[in-house]
Formats: structure tokens, sequence, C-alpha cells
């Protein structure tokens, strides 16, 4: 080590296992329950109809629009399982490295937290259209609308998780 180097300072930081585990429920989530239900098995599929019920009446606003996997719709639809998409791109691109972050994330982190946060909500204004002005959208617009807010949800997320980026210096 050089004269000239510095070492970075030790950042307060979280375990990433929490996030990750979140990240590959909310992703997995959806595509296991019709599973689970296309098995009819007693307790295996009474419990993917469980998700799937649960889900569809309480956090999905569209649920009638989701894909059908063995026959059994997913347990939220196209844009919200979207949206899972969406938070994974933001952590692959968040992920904390020894590189500098890219000038887009760099930008992005170096904003105060209230502008991140409305600047990450913005995308979520697309589903309120969408659902109001065209509700016969496909699947496909629905799933690029949900991994566009999920997205820039992940990027506020990935910006105030303690430890998770790196300020560019």
């Amino acid at each position: 080590m050089t004269q000239h180097a510095r070492r970075l300072p030790q950042l307060n930081t979280w375990p990433r296992w929490p996030l990750l585990t979140v990240l590959s429920v909310l992703f997995l989530g959806p595509i296991i329950a019709p599973l689970f239900q296309a098995t009819q098995l007693w307790l295996v599929a009474d419990s993917g109809a469980l998700a799937r019920d649960l889900l569809s009446s309480y956090i999905c606003p569209t649920p009638a629009k989701s894909y059908v996997l063995a026959g059994y719709p997913m347990a939220v639809c196209a844009r919200c399982w979207g949206a899972t998409i969406g938070l994974w791109l933001a952590w692959f691109a968040c992920r904390p490295t020894d590189r500098p972050l890219n000038s887009i994330l760099a930008w992005f982190t170096a904003l105060p937290w209230p502008l991140r946060l409305a600047l990450a909500a913005l995308p979520f204004l697309l589903w309120v259209a969408e659902i109001v002005w065209w509700p016969a959208a496909p699947l496909g617009f629905l799933l690029l609308n949900g991994a566009l807010a999920g997205c820039t949800a992940g990027l506020f997320f990935c910006s105030i998780y303690p430890g998770h980026t790196r300020r560019a210096q």
C-alpha cells in the first residue's frame, strides 16, 4: 500500500441477506403459487390457493390480468410481477463494488432522499393511467410498466439501505 492510497471509511452496513430473501420471495412466490395449485395435493394446493386469494385481495390492483401457469393464474398480475423484476434489476445495478457507481446512479444517490422518493414514485403514476385509461392493455405492456416502476423504487430503496451503495468519490 502506497503512501498516497486512501482507505475508504468503514460504512455502517446492514446484512444483505434479508433484502435478498425478500426479493426472492417476491419473485418466486407468485410463480410457485399456481404450481402448488397444479399439484392437487391436499395441503400444498391449498397453500397456493391461499397465497393467490390473499395477494389478489389485498395487494394486487388487477388480479385478473395475471399470467397463467399450469392452468392456474399467478398470485399477482403481470404488472406486480414486473415490479419484482424491476426491483431485481435495481439491485443488480446498485450492487456494492469497489468500482465507482456509473454517472446516473451517482447522480441519483447524490440527490436528497425526498427528491429521490418523488422521482421513484413518478412511474407509479403510469400504473394509475394504464388502469384507468387503458384497461385492455396487453400483459407484456403491464409487465414492462411494472418493471419500470419496480426499478425506480428499487433504486430508491437501494439508495437508503445502509451501506448498499457507495457514493462516487
